[in-house]
């Protein structure tokens, strides 16, 4: 099979493969050889597919919304990847399966992974509102999509769910994302990836409480350790705050992070005395 766009993920219709040059002899021996294994009428696999992508269309659907953002490459809230999330085919869903849909006009199952723009569709019937910017937030910074893109996927949707596109900011890790939510949703003043002297911090709260936010795959050496330590030292020389947060720390265990960051700005230190402002 062809690895490329949609098929890479192993599974793809009988008619995907004619268009790419399959005769019907072809599928019929590569059948017969174990080279395919037909999941449903018209739908093939290589041996090798993504188990995923397998069972879903198998059970008659295809991968969708946020499922399918994280098989494009998108980073997705925990909360979200706890179960798989599919668009069934028409007649074909399991009696009282959970499934996904878009705002506006149902689209038919063409391809085992739904595209970026039918997966954000579902996605903003099916997620919060902070876990639809952080998503998007991912798809722009990846250049899986532009912000146009992305308004253009939201037209059916109300119009309080296609506002949310206006509060994406492209940041560089999902953390980011939902810490400057959480924080501007408390009123508080957050720039994004900015450069104090030759160091770029993941976010500034006032003009002092530098926040930086470790992901759970965040530097695998004591060489990166050794760096972020030197440059948080430097940072703290020249009257900046440091915060760093880990990935258990933001998902799950927020409350207590937001109590100590409102601690830190209540107590003033997010704020520059007159004499070190510029």
């Amino acid at each position: 099979m062809d690895a490329s766009a949609d098929l890479r993920f192993g599974v793809a219709t009988a008619a995907q493969l004619l268009r790419l040059g399959w005769s019907r002899t072809d599928l019929a021996r590569a059948a017969k050889a174990g080279m395919v294994t037909v999941l449903r009428r018209g739908w093939l696999a290589r041996d090798g597919a993504h188990p995923e992508v397998v069972a879903a269309v198998s059970a008659g659907g295809c991968v969708a919304c946020a499922s399918a953002l994280r098989l494009h490459g998108a980073w997705v809230p925990e909360r979200l990847t706890t179960r798989p999330h599919v668009r069934w085919s028409r007649d074909l869903a399991p009696p009282d399966a959970p499934g996904c849909r878009p705002f506006g006009r149902p689209t038919g199952v063409r391809t085992a992974v739904d595209g970026p723009d039918i997966a954000f569709g579902c996605l903003l019937r099916c997620a919060s509102d902070e876990e639809i910017v952080v998503i998007a937030d991912s798809l722009v910074h990846l250049r899986i999509a532009t912000i146009d893109e992305l308004r253009a996927w939201a037209r059916d949707a109300p119009r309080r769910v296609q506002a949310l596109v206006d509060r994406v900011d492209a940041a560089e890790s999902g953390l980011e994302s939902i810490v400057r939510l959480r924080m501007r949703a408390l009123r508080v003043r957050v720039r994004t990836q900015v450069w104090i002297g030759s160091h770029r911090v993941d976010m500034v709260l006032g003009e002092l409480l530098v926040i930086e936010c470790d992901g759970a795959e965040h530097h695998g050496d004591w060489r990166a350790h050794a760096a972020d330590r030197a440059r948080d030292r430097a940072l703290v020389a020249a009257g900046y705050v440091v915060v760093r947060l880990t990935y258990a720390q933001i998902v799950h265990g927020w409350d207590a992070v937001e109590q100590d960051l409102l601690a830190i700005l209540r107590r003033g230190a997010h704020r520059a005395p007159r004499r070190f402002r510029t």
